[in-house]
């Protein structure tokens, strides 16, 4: 009798005992975002104005800047807490010590980044000892460096403008270098320059994206508020395309462009569903994954960085795998 009471007491005491919980999410605070001038980005915008950072009990800040440099910097100094930027920034960060966690992806250009180029230059291969003009260490300059590996040259085989985007755009309209790395309207505005043409997109890359860069000690001390964000994200990812008028009048007003430019430029790239996270991230054979590898390979055979990071090192899914539970 006393051993079936000790089991039952037992019993009992084991029900009561809590489930194992996540740390708990530190006293809210402001969520900043940084954000370069890139037409993905507008989904943040249609985030903010729509309140759907609200409804996740998240205060969201979106703080500018022109140049990938003064992004990371910002994320360095604590200026803001999550950088959206392509896989070479994760690298860069990495490489000098700063603590990253990539814990997701939001979109993907389809066409939205590309090469201009004179009429002279038909192939990659064709920018062997060229002026060609980007931003070093930024997308434009892993992009070119991926094609550019595949023909096995690098850009130290090229004479380097560092120009950021849409500079190096306007550099080669006005016909001072022979080839930029840009995006629109840059990309549409080379036939202004006689001969000038599009000479590679990055339709050529299986998937092009931005990641959800975070500062590690804010992914350790607000779980809650990261799991919002995301939540936040794909609902305006489902917003957007039920109300596409209205999203392109919040993303011309916040990019000072027209209306018209926006629809031209939706077609050039993807914002990525809750699926496609799981897919490209998740998924140890990811695209998004090994891409994140490659740009570490890349970086340190150009000498750009001293320590080759591991791209599992730099990612945690666990945000996405149970983010609707």
């Amino acid at each position: 009798m006393l051993v079936i009471l000790l089991i039952a007491v037992g019993l009992f005491l084991w029900l009561r005992l809590p489930e194992k919980a996540e740390p708990a999410n530190k006293p809210s605070q402001t969520l900043r975002i940084g954000l370069n001038p890139w037409i993905g980005n507008g989904i943040y915008y249609v985030a903010k104005e729509k309140g759907l950072f609200d409804a996740e009990k998240i205060n969201v800040e979106l703080e500018k800047f022109d140049d990938s440099a003064i992004g990371r910097q910002l994320l360095n100094t604590d200026k803001i807490d999550v950088l959206p930027l392509t896989p070479e920034t994760a690298v860069i960060l990495a490489n000098a010590g700063i603590k990253t966690k990539i814990i997701g992806i939001s979109d993907s250009s389809q066409g939205a980044d590309g090469i201009i180029a004179s009429k002279d230059i038909q192939d990659i291969s064709d920018l062997k000892g060229k002026n060609v003009a980007f931003e070093i260490g930024s997308p434009s300059h892993f992009f070119i460096s991926y094609l550019l590996n595949q023909k096995g040259l690098t850009t130290n085989d090229l004479s380097v403008i560092n120009e950021t985007a849409p500079d190096a755009g306007a550099t080669f309209v006005a016909g001072k270098v022979d080839a930029a790395v840009t995006w629109e309207p840059w990309l549409s505005k080379a036939s202004e320059r006689q001969g000038g043409h599009l000479l590679v997109s990055s339709k050529a890359m299986s998937v092009f994206p931005d990641y959800l860069i975070f500062r590690e000690e804010f992914v350790k001390n607000h779980p809650q508020d990261i799991r919002g964000l995301l939540r936040a994200f794909f609902a305006a990812r489902t917003y957007i395309l039920d109300n596409q008028d209205e999203a392109v009048k919040i993303i011309a007003k916040n990019f000072n462009i027209t209306e018209q430019e926006v629809k031209d430029q939706l077609p050039t790239f993807k914002w990525l569903s809750y699926e496609d996270n799981l897919s490209l991230l998740a998924s140890e054979q990811g695209d998004a994954r090994t891409l994140i590898q490659t740009a570490s390979d890349l970086w340190f055979k150009l000498g750009l960085i001293k320590t080759q990071p591991k791209a599992n090192d730099l990612i945690d899914t666990s945000f996405l795998k149970n983010l609707y539970r």
